[in-house]
């Protein structure tokens, strides 16, 4: 029997019924087989455990059990199993009972062949769209199976930068399996760096580094069903605890010795505050991530808490986490102004009287320029070639001692590193329109290009695309392809006797009429005209 064709039994206590169904009409040619009979509805129930089959044909009236009882146990027990039930006129009222329990058809007695046929050949096609539809589903499921651990990640990125609301957070931690122990979390961050002696890595190794520090904490924490491990977007090691018995001081120390003996690496790890609820998960992501850039002061191999520094006044985090976003965001828009001035706003959250204003100044300003490498590095920015100190400011500001000329140095840094983001953004404007005029002369007789369309080829705002095109060609998008048909079209009124019309069409206008007035505008007279001053 082969897996693809349909398996039938036939249920009747009158074995001349049975054999009528089983040689009035050939079952091979349809794709079906009989897979057996039975005389009753008990023995037809042992016959289905045991054969599976893909529909049934059934009496009603049978001994010791009826054809609708039967059917509602089979139809509970396999839901795909298609029934059809066979039922004389007297016991039609009867037999509608049979629509109620689940059976897919029923025939009147005395059955025709080709009666049986049209049944079993919708059977047929009901059953190929079910298992369609399952494959499809199946298909489906196992696309999402093999997502599934990316779109974890995905979640647990979302709890690390945005405030998520709490319903919606929930739902998603159970689809997640993701298991919590009370609402209160803490975040540490992993950074490992290859050692000075081989520091000149590829990317290929460094990411293979990751994937093996990954692995070594992974196994750290799984017997810990509280302790979520992943990479955030910066594809650093994230360690996100929700069981306040665990104490990541602690077991930070233990990764750190295991990660430097068995990769040889340099690995800083920084820690942030418990906060209660998933909202609140971000503040100690931030926090991890500040105390993580304090290791230019602390030095490498270091465990940092968040609690054990200083970098701003403890009752304007908020205000200040906001700051650090509008002075991001501003080198990022190149606002030379407006980022140069936050410098001013930075420098007014610290005590200057108190004993170590000198390394206040030195702390605000080394978070000032890691906002500045995250927010280039974001961008793609190359800014060892512009930084005027060896591309060395993390260094730089600890030869300086007054916050005037701390201001003065961070100011300077500012006006170069946007100066180098509007460069990179004027070549990449340039780079653009160049594409878009080639993709315009290649083009241009085809009569439906428009703004539009070309902004959506080049996946491009059509306003934007409009102001980026005047401010490089100096001319508007429809100017510079009214150009491009004009001179065509003086070409082939010198190259061919083609008419007027003929040309529109040609270089890509429907309408004539606005041919000519776009030719006589561009030419200085009109097509007729010209046609006689060559001649």
């Amino acid at each position: 029997m082969s897996n693809d064709e349909l398996r039938v039994i036939i249920v009747d206590d009158e074995h001349l019924v049975r054999n009528l169904l089983r040689q009035c009409i050939d079952w091979g040619s349809m794709g079906m087989v009989i897979a057996g009979e039975a005389a009753s509805a008990r023995e037809a129930l042992a016959l289905v455990d045991e054969k599976m089959p893909d529909i049934i044909f059934t009496d009603i009236y049978m001994p010791f059990m009826d054809g609708i009882e039967f059917s509602k146990i089979v139809v509970e027990k396999y839901p795909h199993i298609k029934i059809i039930v066979l039922t004389g006129y007297e016991e039609f009222e009867y037999a509608k009972r049979s629509i109620k329990v689940g059976v897919a058809d029923f025939l009147l007695k005395p059955v025709h062949d080709e009666e049986i046929k049209k049944a079993v050949l919708r059977m047929k096609g009901k059953i190929q769209k079910e298992r369609d539809h399952r494959a499809e589903y199946n298909k489906m499921k196992q696309q999402v199976e093999e997502t599934l651990p990316y779109l974890k990640e995905k979640f647990l990125n979302e709890l690390l930068y945005n405030h998520p609301e709490y319903e919606e957070s929930r739902d998603k931690l159970l689809y997640f399996d993701i298991e919590t122990e009370g609402e209160a979390f803490q975040v540490a961050v992993l950074e490992m760096t290859y050692s000075e002696i081989s520091k000149n890595r590829s990317e290929e190794e460094r990411l293979v580094l990751g994937m093996q520090g990954m692995n070594i904490v992974k196994r750290y924490f799984e017997q810990d069903r509280y302790v979520n491990v992943f990479y955030d977007n910066s594809q650093n090691i994230i360690v996100l605890n929700n069981n306040p018995a665990i104490d990541m001081a602690e077991c930070c120390e233990v990764l750190k010795t295991m990660i430097i003996n068995r990769l040889k690496c340099f690995i800083c790890i920084g820690i942030g505050n418990w906060y209660q609820g998933l909202q609140n998960i971000h503040i100690s992501y931030q926090e991890a991530y500040d105390a993580l850039h304090y290791k230019v002061i602390a030095g490498k191999n270091e465990i940092i808490h968040y609690g054990d520094i200083n970098f701003f006044s403890r009752e304007k985090r908020h205000f200040q986490t906001d700051l650090v976003s509008t002075f991001s965001f501003y080198l990022k828009a190149g606002l030379q102004d407006k980022a140069v001035a936050l410098i001013e706003v930075f420098y007014n959250e610290i005590d200057l009287g108190q004993n170590m204003a000198v390394d206040s100044i030195r702390v605000v300003a080394v978070n000032i320029i890691s906002i500045i490498l995250n927010a280039v590095a974001e961008l793609g920015v190359k800014m060892t070639d512009d930084f005027e100190y060896n591309a060395e400011p993390y260094n730089h500001v600890f030869k300086i001692d007054t916050l005037p000329d701390m201001k003065d140095y961070l100011k300077e840094l500012v006006t170069t590193t946007i100066m180098r983001i509007n460069r990179l953004h004027t070549n990449k404007v340039s780079s653009a329109v160049k594409e878009i005029q080639a993709y315009l002369i290649q083009n241009s007789g085809n009569c439906d290009l428009s703004l539009s369309g070309v902004a959506r080829k080049f996946y491009l705002n059509p306003s934007y695309l409009s102001r980026i095109f005047k401010q490089e060609m100096g001319q508007t998008f429809v100017e510079y392809l009214t150009k491009i048909r004009m001179e065509n079209a003086i070409k082939l009124l010198k190259e061919t006797d083609m008419k007027a019309y003929q040309i529109a069409e040609k270089v890509g206008i429907a309408d004539p009429h606005y041919f000519s007035i776009c030719f006589k505008k561009y030419a200085g007279m009109s097509v007729s005209d010209y046609k006689n001053m060559m001649q």
